[in-house]
């Protein structure tokens, strides 16, 4: 059976076969380009992803309540002292490692680049990517031990994203703890489910949200890696908080003497109608729920107080549940440039179609128990959202500074 026929056969099995739709006005090495891109899509997942998109099962309406907490600003010194110690414990002994969520660019901020590639000063020393660098080595010097750094980037940011690293000495950590890997891409998908065409010759893909970081850690090898290193927490956080406490020691103290295995840091949510994901629990599990699920109608529940912000402590025998379990899509309506039906590129003046996200938050329900710090605001939290205002560079470059 030859080429053609193989993947057309393939592709209508999961109906897809528009794919080839162009194919015989294609050069050969596009041909091939074509194939080689068919081969590395899982028709399988996409056609579950599309099967999500069209026909929505009806979704069982989880009880929501508060999820207990400790908050930091009532720990004694003696208390602190303790948790810290354990912690730096921990370290000492090899068994915590960061891993840095950085896929993202830094367009809304009208910056062209990596969004860790953002600095709040003047030069690369102050960017995202050096404040959490600095902030591991300080953490790293006082317990007296190196910790492994697995950053997680994109297709269209891992080669700037290491250059700007090599480009800065690493910012004075020794390059070989430094280990870099690829978010997943996947297939955008039109209203009916299709794969998206991008050119006649390319089809049309996305990053799969951080969610993917769970697969990602096993296809690329870091799971494999970590293993070998006998890691047993793992310290994870996104690349946009410009406050982030780095391997915090007593956070990963808390995360010990807690016995969960998931430690998650919150703040204080700002007002009532603060749009953020909110720790919680849902039927008696641990929870995220965001903002956009809230029925108004029925009024806001002030009692969810802890707003997620995205630092979480992964115990690794939680973390290999995580990579075995199968993550739902999450739709993200976007306009998508396609081709029409003569195979000319064209750029549609409203959304057109989905891109497939999954967010990691959605394997906490997994763990029968989770434990929660609430620490202050204006010490460990200042999203990079927007240019200026609220979670802004411009607020997050004053709280830095400021302290």
């Amino acid at each position: 059976m030859d080429k053609y026929k193989f993947f057309k056969e393939t592709l209508t099995r999961y109906q897809q076969e528009h794919l080839l739709s162009f194919f015989h006005e294609l050069k050969p090495d596009e041909q091939e380009t074509l194939f080689e891109q068919i081969e590395g899509v899982d028709l399988k997942e996409v056609e579950e992803a599309s099967r999500q998109l069209t026909s929505p099962s009806s979704e069982h309406q989880p009880k929501i309540t508060p999820i207990g907490y400790e908050a930091m600003v009532h720990f004694s010194p003696l208390k602190r002292g303790r948790l810290e110690e354990r912690g730096l414990n921990r370290i000492r002994q090899g068994k915590v490692a960061v891993l840095l969520l950085a896929g993202g660019q830094g367009t809304r901020l009208g910056h062209d680049g990596p969004k860790g590639t953002i600095s709040l000063g003047d030069s690369s020393e102050q960017s995202l990517f050096a404040l959490q660098a600095k902030r591991l080595r300080l953490i790293e010097e006082k317990a007296g031990a190196q910790i492994p750094w697995y950053i997680m980037t994109s297709p269209s940011n891992d080669k700037e994203t290491k250059a700007f690293f090599k480009r800065n000495h690493y910012f004075h950590c020794d390059p070989k703890q430094v280990c870099f890997f690829q978010q997943e891409l996947m297939p955008t998908l039109t209203l009916e489910g299709k794969m998206i065409l991008e050119s006649p010759a390319t089809i049309s893909m996305a990053p799969n949200g951080n969610g993917g970081v769970f697969s990602s850690m096993k296809l690329s090898g870091v799971w494999e890696d970590m293993k070998e290193k006998e890691i047993e927490w793992v310290f994870m956080n996104n690349i946009d908080n410009a406050l982030v406490q780095v391997a915090d020691p007593v956070f990963i103290g808390f995360a010990e003497e807690s016995g969960a295995p998931i430690s998650s840091k919150a703040v204080k949510k700002r007002a009532p109608d603060e749009k953020v994901g909110l720790l919680c629990l849902a039927d008696g599990r641990p929870h995220v729920v965001e903002y956009s699920e809230l029925k108004i109608e029925e009024g806001i529940d002030h009692s969810l107080t802890n707003a997620n912000i995205g630092i979480h402590l992964f115990h690794m025998s939680f973390l290999e549940k995580a990579m075995n379990f199968s993550l739902p899509y999450h739709f993200a309506h976007k306009v998508i440039p396609l081709v029409d039906n003569y195979g000319r590129r064209m750029q549609a003046n409203s959304p057109n179609g989905y891109k497939l996200e999954k967010f990691y938050f959605d394997v906490l329900p997994l763990a029968e128990s989770m434990s929660v710090l609430q620490v202050e605001r204006e010490q460990e939290f200042a999203p990079v959202k927007q240019r200026t205002g609220e979670d802004s560079l411009e607020s997050a470059r004053k709280l830095v500074f400021k302290k």
